[in-house]
């Protein structure tokens, strides 16, 4: 994991920055499953993971715009997503 020693990276959801969580291969817990059987159980599961992490907060319906840019030594990335929340249905 030295490669995280040099990452750097930021995230913005709508023009609203977010902040990042890093992880430089630690145990991480993944959350349960909509399909039990997806991950041998409704329990969730522990994997070990490195990088820069953000969490969304519940999006409103409509578009949003979630862009990502990083990197790390040489490697760079950056994206943009074009998101659309339909409205609940009830």
């Amino acid at each position: 994991m030295d490669f995280m020693a040099s990452a750097t990276g930021s995230a913005a959801l709508d023009g609203k920055r977010l902040d990042a969580e890093t992880y430089r291969g630690e145990s991480i817990q993944i959350g349960r499953f909509a399909d039990s059987s997806a991950a041998g159980g409704d329990s969730g599961f522990s994997t070990i993971g490195c990088g820069l992490w953000i969490q969304l907060p519940p999006l409103e319906p409509g578009a949003h715009v979630l862009k990502i840019r990083g990197g790390s030594d040489s490697f760079r990335v950056s994206v943009d997503y074009a998101l659309t929340i339909d409205a609940e249905q009830s």
